[in-house]
């Protein structure tokens, strides 16, 4: 029976019990005999396996010529050092704060392919010329405006003389449009909402006419002298008189009214400066009134407009006109 089961089944050692296979003489993991006969007189050193621990300790330090090896530098958490460079240990780095159900929140991410969010495009302006050689052209503006003269810009007017090679700058910004004469001989025109005031030496048009707003013109001294005779009608003594004159081609002074009352009157007819063949002039256009420090125009014409030069930029709206030599422009908002 004892035969049987030691050619049946593994054979342990007596000295380490190591299990061997069927049949072994020798243990596979010391070498003593299996029958144990050999364990007293065989003197060959046992092979005794070192603990794992053992191997990360690295040389003896018992050794007489070895040197201990310098510690590295401790990693921060989350490092891990592989040669001269530090990486990402994911195993020891600082674990995400839990949700509060005993799991990690986990990170959310935006996904790249969700479309920015649209932005309203800005109101469209454009023009449309209500009288002059290119009356009834239409115009759109871009997204930031546009440049026009006769031949420098987007917008030409190449058969008026009185518009300069670049004439004005029309700008979006904000929602909004404005307007700046690029140094223009004849003139950049914007129309008035209702009265506006203008400086001395200031100068507006009605209809087809161009005036230039004088000013006061100060009392002359006194006349004592009896041995002359004075014709005509001299300004009276001591009292103001403000004085409006008519522009002509080639900026040349027209007719003048001087006059000390408050209100001036220009129209086609029974006014201070009447124009009756005029036909872009109403009955009653406008009226200036002195002021200390300039003139306050109102428009009387009932749509026909009254423009003032303009020298810095201006803001217009939709239904403003402008006039750029011949031309009347008026803004229109588009859809």
């Amino acid at each position: 029976m004892t035969a049987f089961l030691t050619k049946s089944l593994g054979v342990v050692c007596p000295s380490c019990d190591f299990l061997n296979v069927v049949g072994a003489v020798r243990c596979m993991s010391c070498g003593a005999a299996t029958d144990g006969s050999a364990a007293k007189t065989d003197q060959s050193p046992k092979l005794v396996p070192q603990p794992a621990q053992s191997l990360r300790e690295g040389p003896d330090k018992t050794a007489p010529m070895a040197q201990a090896p310098q510690k590295p530098p401790e990693a921060p958490p989350g490092l891990r050092r592989s040669g001269p460079h530090a990486v990402p240990d994911l195993a020891s780095a600082p674990v995400a704060p839990s949700s509060g159900r005993g799991v990690p929140a986990r990170p959310s991410f935006q996904s790249s392919a969700t479309p920015p969010p649209q932005q309203t495009p800005g109101p469209r302006f454009g023009l449309t010329v209500l009288a002059g050689p290119a009356r009834g052209q239409r115009f759109r503006l871009g997204a930031t405006g546009a440049q026009l003269g006769r031949s420098r810009g987007v917008i030409l007017f190449p058969e008026d003389p009185f518009v300069s090679p670049l004439h004005a700058t029309l700008s979006v910004r904000d929602g909004k449009l404005f307007v700046r004469d690029e140094g223009s001989v004849s003139g950049l025109y914007a129309s008035i909402a209702g009265q506006e005031t203008v400086p001395p030496g200031g100068l507006f048009s009605t209809g087809l006419r161009l005036f230039r707003y004088v000013g006061a013109i100060e009392p002359a001294p006194a006349w004592n002298r009896v041995d002359v005779l004075v014709y005509g009608a001299p300004v009276p003594n001591g009292v103001v008189h403000y004085a409006i004159e008519e522009v002509l081609l080639g900026d040349r002074p027209g007719r003048c009214i001087i006059t000390p009352g408050p209100v001036l009157t220009i129209g086609q007819g029974r006014c201070d400066f009447s124009f009756p063949s005029d036909e872009g002039l109403a009955p009653r256009h406008c009226e200036v009134a002195p002021l200390p420090t300039g003139a306050m125009i109102r428009d009387l014409s009932g749509g026909l407009g009254t423009f003032v030069r303009i020298a810095e930029e201006r803001a217009l709206k939709a239904g403003d006109r402008i006039r750029v030599g011949q031309q009347t422009l008026q803004v229109e908002l588009l859809s």
